[in-house]
């Protein structure tokens, strides 16, 4: 086995911190990302909003305003009401509608509207309405042709094979009995033999069908239902719904079968999904047999003729021949309008004749049954990877690759839906991605706080250590024991913590500032060690060159404060240590020494501990002098020696002075007790 130095064992403990730190944060970070998906699928409802929201905004950005032209919308619009009268006309004026398309060579003509009851406008209703209420028994000379408005409509529509709406009913029960609806005709794959309509969601009860004398002209019937998604958005229609073990078309579905002259059709079921063979075309469904509406853009995307224009013979023949006509309304009053993506309130019609733009063109959108699945996936591998990532990232580098992340599959997303016609809604990794970056950040950041503050400790307890060593320097030439040090540190804090108590002192004395004046104040005297011992222990008083060699230990102090801090890296905790060891000696009225300084031009930490070591002097034994009590001190510093001090910090000596006389008598030297 190699051998490790002790160089090495500090950096193979930090290693083995990070390491476990790194696994640590992979941990948690799997575990939230698994969480994540869970609940996404639980709780589905929680994403879906957000998803519901990107994929408008992607619609919006692909929509491209520009469909086939083989549609056109005929409009019941206001200016049409205002020409021909309230809703609902007489069945004769749709009759003549059909009529005129069919004159000018539509190829195909879809009533985005039902017709479920007798028109109460036809002059055989109205005579026997009158006969009944009035007992009038009128008699008409016009033709036995206008008797009957309802006969009119049936006819026009059997000349024209017209397709007519109708309206599934799922919780509303209704007498439909008489209805007659026309099944698709069609071939079945995947599907179990039996089970009919009712493997497909959507499985309608009862309907609401058009009267029996129009349904059994025309082979073509669709439905007109659409369901808005939770938040009221139309973004799916359905192409196909089961009633009594049967399949019925959409109005665009049935629109577009008679276009293209397709009389059956093929349902394939793969795995959740649906698949619709229309000829040549394959329309991809969801587990609702419903597609997603592929919308031009805003309202009105399609050619529109207002069916006044129609009525009056205004409308160019050109314009109809050919196409596949949708007539229904936009006006106000018919409430014929729903929200969607694209506009807030989109004609009923026009979103039929997408749907079957949307087919004819095979222009489509789809989110394959295999999606959610393939969300799931990348929500998971996508979480896997930015964790493994970030695990020793900073904050910065880890936010960097989060919003990268994110916009790549934003990117992914749109390009998906633009170039394929396919959603792949990104929320979901997206969200992993960013519950990750927010909760891996705080736990690094609290795990960083929990070092932060045990190296905090340890250098407070490194700072304690350094300055204990330097004022051990102090104690092998100072006469002086351990106690006057202990003694001058209570007293130092006991004038700080009430001198923080005023206004004027109270940002200078922070609890870190206190804290650091306690353990800074043995260093006081630490430049005596530079003084020679002849001096130092003299028994008597001191002649004016010893007191001028004295006179030196502040600056002795000063240099090898200063030197340490160097070599420390100027570190702040040694800055009140300097100051108190260079000017603790500066008197008030500025005769004191080293440097003469008056005031406030003498720092506050040298201030106090004037006042604290000239207490202490006086009431200690000296090699030169014999100890003052408490009282004789106190006198002296308040008469003879008040000129020396702060003014604010010996009205706080004298207002603490009692309190000094305790400490002095906790703390005194074994070698005074009696």
């Amino acid at each position: 086995m190699p051998d490790v130095s002790a160089d090495d064992a500090p950096k193979e403990e930090a290693d083995r911190t990070k390491a476990n730190a790194s696994f640590s944060v992979s941990f948690w970070g799997i575990a939230l990302s698994t969480f994540l998906i869970v609940l996404s699928m639980l709780k589905p409802t929680l994403f879906e909003y957000f998803s519901y929201k990107l994929y408008d905004e992607w619609l919006l950005l692909s929509a491209h305003g520009r469909p086939s032209d083989q549609i056109l919308i005929v409009d019941i619009d206001e200016r049409s009401l205002n020409e021909h009268g309230q809703w609902p006309w007489p069945r004769y004026k749709i009759a003549t509608i059909i009529d005129r398309l069919e004159g000018s060579g539509a190829k195909v003509i879809s009533l985005d509207m039902m017709f479920s009851e007798q028109d109460r406008t036809s002059l055989a209703i109205v005579k026997e309405d009158l006969k009944r209420d009035l007992h009038q028994d009128i008699k008409f000379e016009a033709s036995d042709i206008f008797f009957d408005n309802d006969r009119l409509l049936a006819d026009a529509i059997g000349r024209t094979s017209a397709v007519l709406g109708y309206q599934f009913l799922f919780d509303e029960p209704v007498d439909d009995s008489e209805c007659l609806l026309h099944p698709l005709r069609m071939e079945t794959f995947g599907i179990g033999e039996g089970s009919g309509a009712s493997q497909i969601a959507w499985v309608a009860s009862h309907v609401a069908c058009n009267l029996r004398l129009f349904a059994q002209e025309t082979p073509y019937l669709g439905f007109l239902n659409a369901s808005p998604d939770r938040d009221g958005m139309l973004r799916n229609v359905p192409l196909i719904i089961g009633y009594r073990d049967q399949y019925y078309p959409s109005l665009a579905l049935a629109t577009v079968m008679k276009a293209l002259q397709i009389d059956r059709i093929q349902l394939h079921r793969t795995s959740n999904q649906y698949v619709l063979l229309l000829g040549k075309r394959s329309i991809s469904m969801n587990a609702y047999g419903a597609v997603l509406v592929n919308y031009r853009g805003r309202a009105r995307t399609f050619r529109y003729v207002s069916a006044a224009d129609l009525l009056g013979d205004r409308v160019p023949e050109d314009r109809i021949k050919g196409k596949i006509v949708f007539v229904g309304t936009s006006a106000a009053g018919f409430k014929e309008f729903r929200s969607t993506p694209v506009e807030p309130l989109l004609p009923g019609v026009e979103i039929h004749a997408t749907v079957a733009d949307n087919i004819l063109t095979g222009d489509y959108l789809s989110r394959p049954s295999y999606m959610r699945g393939a969300e799931v996936l990348v929500a998971f591998f996508a979480g896997l990877i930015y964790v493994l990532s970030i695990a020793r990232a900073a904050a910065v580098i880890s936010l960097i690759i989060s919003l990268t992340g994110a916009a790549g599959l934003m990117g992914l997303s749109l390009w998906l839906f633009s170039s394929r016609g396919i959603y792949f809604s990104p929320i979901l990794p997206v969200v992993v991605i960013f519950f990750n970056f927010a909760f891996l950040n705080m736990l690094k950041f609290w795990k960083e706080e929990g070092r932060s503050k045990q190296r905090n400790s340890d250098l407070v307890q490194a700072q304690a250590a350094i300055i204990e060593s330097m004022a051990s320097l102090t104690e092998t030439r100072d006469p002086e024991t351990g106690r006057h040090i202990k003694r001058t540190q209570e007293y130092v804090r006991l004038l700080a913590n009430a001198l923080r108590k005023r206004q004027q002192y109270s940002h200078q004395l922070s609890d870190e500032t206190v804290d650091l004046l306690y353990k800074s104040a043995p260093l006081h005297d630490i430049g005596k060690v530079g003084v020679s011992d002849r001096i130092l222990f003299k028994p008597g008083k001191l002649t004016a060159e010893e007191f001028e060699e004295m006179k030196k230990h502040t600056r002795i102090g000063r240099d090898v404060i200063a030197e340490t801090q160097k070599k420390l890296g100027n570190k702040a905790f040694l800055r009140l240590a300097y100051e108190i060891a260079y000017t603790h000696h500066e008197k008030w009225d500025g005769s004191g020494y080293p440097q003469g300084l008056r005031g406030e031009e003498i720092p506050l930490s040298g201030r106090l501990m004037a006042v604290a070591d000239m207490y202490e002097a006086l009431t200690t034994r000296r090699v030169y002098k014999p100890a003052h009590s408490h009282e004789e001190a106190v006198r002296i510093m308040s008469t003879e020696e008040r000129h020396s001090f702060d003014p604010d910090i010996m009205e706080v000596f004298m207002e603490l002075a009692e309190e000094f006389r305790l400490l002095a008598e906790r703390y005194v030297d074994p070698d005074e007790i009696e």
